[in-house]
């Protein structure tokens, strides 16, 4: 039941955006933040007849600013502009330009710099040493003769020739330079690279040492290399990268024996990670209330990166005792089998509910971003809504999902996108007609503004979930979809948005009342952050939240209830932590929604 409020609130969704996002932006950069830069006296670069060359070195200028150390210890313009010659003349050598020649004055506090670039030099001759049986098939550095003598351009032959090296031969070590000799009265340069000499070998034997309680066998295949390979240095740098990837091992190093007969032999010196960790957290939301939780972890439970959990965790509301087995490559180096089990009692408003999960589900990396998991869950519940008996339920699931992940940080995102999808459906042992279909799907996007004041982010949401099968009543009420909460709607109580039941009032004449909120088939959710950093350990955010559940399964984002607010990060070296408090823009008089809602936890809200 719903009064004009939340249309005007709706309406004034994107003004109020604007305004906070307007006033965070205009907001004095705090002191500990000013870059030294902005000290530094103004500057101007004049190129005669060059335009790109102009903008290229005015950048480069603008770019040395923000990361000289040297230009920071300077007081006099005079100084700033004789470094900064020196830096203008070495940046016109890099580009081909010998002859080159810079002038400097400072007038007022403001430095001028007159650039006379000259002549650009280009390459006369070009020669590569290397062995003849090395040399067929080479394609060539990326430059000829007559093309500029530009330093990026003659740095990019040299690791297009140690490529190709690493690609095509067998050398025990892989050294290329070049030697550019410049000749003045030609405007000219001669262009020499050279191939170290070093013998072709290939791989003896391969060991591993200092692994106590890792199997050596299954560290022995994540190295992808057995005797009689081409030795290649690359190899060895991504089998070692490998090893510490499964994250049982700190440390890794490849010792390479001196050649014999042809053959070198390797050993992989290794040092193993703790294995062992426990946690502690706390937590707060106005509308939980206060939770704590703790965690166990073993990650080489049986000796080849098998990760054993166990976590617990109370609330007001809720209490969990979770374990968790996962076995990595799970027959296959790209499939992770994750088996479950987990004992938990809610006593929320909507219901009261306990149960016992066992699942296990399997994992299958397609490509670098996306995943297809499929698994199986038996569920045993009692369950009990408001005014009805309690009802037992022995669900049988079956979710499907795929994701799709080009994020850069699992806590703390600032780049890429998500998509999550999961079909599950559900049946009940008990031999009743509970039988339906439960859809889920989850997207999110960041961006942010690296070259912007603050290094803003923007960051969004979109949630939306669909339950078909039987009428909404029937569905076990832990199942149904609720909005509301700290990972939902901020503003409002935790699962207070969504559909009701009307009770009859005992009293004759009196309307009857609304009951707490009873779930629904449809969810529909959007949220919207601006994330902004004022310094390394702080930062600040304004975000704006919009959902509903509803009976029919037919999500709408026109019909959301919507809430607004602003929160502080403290970034710690694991996960930001979060302090929001939030204010419902459709806030209901009848239902007693509060003015705000705080929340306090670790990492971001999405």
């Amino acid at each position: 039941m719903r009064d004009s409020l939340p249309a005007r609130g709706a309406e004034f969704i994107p003004l109020v955006i604007g305004v906070l996002l307007s006033a965070l932006l205009l907001l004095p950069q705090p002191a500990a933040a000013l870059p030294f830069f902005d000290r530094l006296p103004k500057f101007k670069v004049r190129v005669l007849e060059n335009r790109e060359l102009h903008e290229w070195l005015k950048d480069q200028l603008n770019e040395q600013r923000k990361s000289s150390s040297v230009l920071k210890s300077y007081e006099d313009p005079h100084d700033v502009a004789r470094y900064e010659r020196g830096t203008l003349e070495k940046l016109l050598r890099s580009r081909g330009y010998y002859d080159g020649r810079v002038r400097q004055s400072v007038t007022g506090g403001e430095i001028l710099y007159r650039v006379v670039p000259g002549r650009q030099f280009r390459i006369k001759s070009l020669d590569i040493d290397m062995p003849p049986r090395l040399r067929a098939g080479f394609p060539g550095v990326g430059l000829q003769v007559g093309d500029p003598l530009e330093a990026v351009k003659v740095s990019e032959g040299v690791k297009r020739i140690e490529t190709y090296l690493a690609d095509n031969a067998c050398l025990l070590n892989v050294d290329v330079d070049y030697k550019a000799t410049v000749i003045h009265s030609e405007h000219a340069a001669r262009l020499v690279y050279r191939v170290a000499p070093s013998p072709e070998v290939h791989i003896g034997e391969l060991s591993i040492a200092g692994a106590t309680s890792v199997n050596e066998d299954y560290l022995r295949k994540r190295l992808k290399l057995s005797p009689g390979d081409c030795f290649n240095r690359a190899k060895l740098d991504a089998a070692k990268l490998r090893l510490l990837r499964t994250n049982l091992i700190a440390g890794a190093n490849a010792e390479v024996s001196e050649p014999h007969d042809g053959v070198v032999d390797v050993t992989f010196l290794v040092i193993e990670r703790k294995h062992r960790t426990i946690r502690l957290g706390v937590g707060y939301a106005s509308d939980e209330g206060a939770g704590v939780s703790a965690g166990w972890e073993h990650r080489n439970i049986l000796g080849r990166g098998e990760k054993i959990e166990v976590e617990t965790r109370v609330s007001e509301i809720t209490q969990s005792l979770k374990g968790e087995l996962l076995v990595p490559r799970f027959f296959r180096d790209d499939q992770d089998l994750a088996a479950t089990a987990e004992a938990s009692n809610e006593d929320r408003e909507s219901y009261q509910a306990e149960s016992v999960t066992i699942g296990g589900t399997i994992s299958r990396r397609h490509t670098k971003h996306r995943t297809f998991s499929v698994g199986s869950e038996l569920k045993f519940s009692k369950v009990q809504e408001e005014g009805e008996e309690s009802e037992n339920y022995n669900l049988l699931s079956f979710p499907l999902g795929i994701k799709i992940d080009t994020t850069d940080n699992l806590l703390d995102a600032r780049r890429g996108a998500t998509v999550a999808l999961e079909v599950s459906p559900y049946f009940d042992l008990k031999g009743s007609s509970t039988r339906f279909v439960k859809n889920t799907l989850v997207g999110t996007g960041y961006l942010t503004g690296d070259d912007i004041r603050f290094d803003p982010t923007l960051a969004v949401r979109i949630k939306a979930g669909v339950i078909s099968g039987i009428d909404n009543l029937d569905i076990p009420a832990d199942e149904r979809f609720y909005s509301g909460g700290g990972g939902s709607v901020r503003g409002y109580a935790y699962q207070a948005l969504g559909p009701r039941r009307l009770i009859p009032s005992t009293v004759a004449g009196e309307p009857p009342t609304l009951s707490d909120p009873i779930g629904g088939r449809g969810l529909s959710e959007i949220s919207v952050e601006g994330r902004f950093r004022f310094t390394e350990t702080w930062g600040g955010v304004l975000f704006v939240d919009g959902g509903n559940a509803y009976a029919d399964p037919q999500p709408s984002f026109d019909d959301l209830y919507w809430g607004i607010g602003i929160g502080v990060r403290y970034m710690t070296s694991f996960a930001p932590l979060r302090f929001d408090i939030a204010f419902p823009l459709d806030r209901r008089e009848d239902l007693d929604d509060s003015a705000y809602q705080i929340y306090v936890s670790l990492g971001q809200a999405f």
